[in-house]
């Protein structure tokens, strides 16, 4: 029986907590910056561990190294395929590719080496280079840029249901840089300014006329894409119970906040969720 020793006990938690914090970084760390240069950091820990593993003569920590790698690449495919939304055949044929090489690799030799020194050494060197470029280039070309263009009046057709959606504004998201970055659209209030009474749903008898509720949201999917140099446009989609305005057309302002007004036209108020507003977009917004 192995003995316990305190060199294998703390080569145990250094492989423990190197794993934990890999995979924090993959799955909960909020990257800023696109996923190709957080995969690229990854697969430099990846090469640095092999490496690590390739020159010690102590099986141990080539063990625990495996260990570290294993956990890693697994956790690495699955953020890929959730992230780019691979279907299920992608995701089976992708495990089966894995285990397949898992199974094959550490059989290349009598000694379980995958690589020689040198070759993990130069493999190690060739992707901490490609990927802090990467890191540079990303950072260098900026995130994301939103631009707000909102609609000059929102028509609410002769036929309009009060479960209807219609279009408030366009967001356009581009892309200043060479990779794909993830669609995270700043948050918009809307709200009704001026005289709304004619279109107020009218209470209980004796009850005061309800004020007219809209809400706004950014119609940007989930897990949506802008790849490098590129641009898509997304719709703000506007909801209102309001009544009485089947075949009426409302014009629509962009302001700081909500106005206080009650008298004069009645306009839709588009205006910026400073409660999470998330200063890193380069936001603009575009004259009606």
């Amino acid at each position: 029986m192995a003995s316990i020793t305190t060199d294998t006990l703390f080569n145990a938690a250094a492989a423990i907590i190197g794993t934990i914090a890999v995979l924090m970084f993959v799955f909960t760390l909020q990257y800023p910056y696109s996923p190709v240069s957080k995969y690229g950091l990854v697969l430099a820990f990846f090469a640095a561990i092999l490496y690590v593993g390739q020159r010690t003569s102590d099986p141990q920590v080539t063990l625990l190294g495996y260990g570290v790698m294993v956990t890693t690449l697994v956790g690495l495919f699955f953020d890929v395929a959730n992230t780019f939304g691979a279907g299920d055949l992608v995701v089976i044929l992708g495990l089966l590719v894995l285990a397949t090489l898992l199974y094959v690799l550490p059989k290349r030799d009598a000694r379980r080496q995958i690589l020689s020194d040198a070759h993990a050494r130069n493999l190690f060197a060739a992707v901490a280079v490609v990927a802090v470029l990467v890191l540079v280039a990303d950072v260098a070309t900026g995130t994301l840029a939103y631009e707000l263009q909102p609609a000059s009046e929102v028509a609410f057709e002769g036929d309009y249901d009060r479960g209807d959606e219609l279009v408030v504004a366009t967001m356009q998201v581009s892309n200043p840089g060479p990779f794909p970055e993830r669609v995270e659209s700043p948050r918009y209030h809307v709200c009704a300014a001026g005289n709304w009474t004619p279109y107020q749903r009218q209470g209980e008898p004796g009850e005061q006329p309800r004020p007219v509720r809209l809400n706004a949201h950014v119609d940007d999917g989930y897990n949506e894409f802008v790849f490098g140099g590129g641009q898509r446009s997304f719709p703000v989609r506007l909801h209102t119970d309001a009544v009485n305005v089947s075949g009426e057309t409302i014009p629509v302002e962009v302001t700081q906040s909500c106005p206080d007004r009650t008298t004069g036209e009645p306009t839709i108020a588009l205006f910026p969720d400073t409660d999470h507003e998330n200063y890193r977009y380069a936001l603009r917004t575009a004259s009606a």
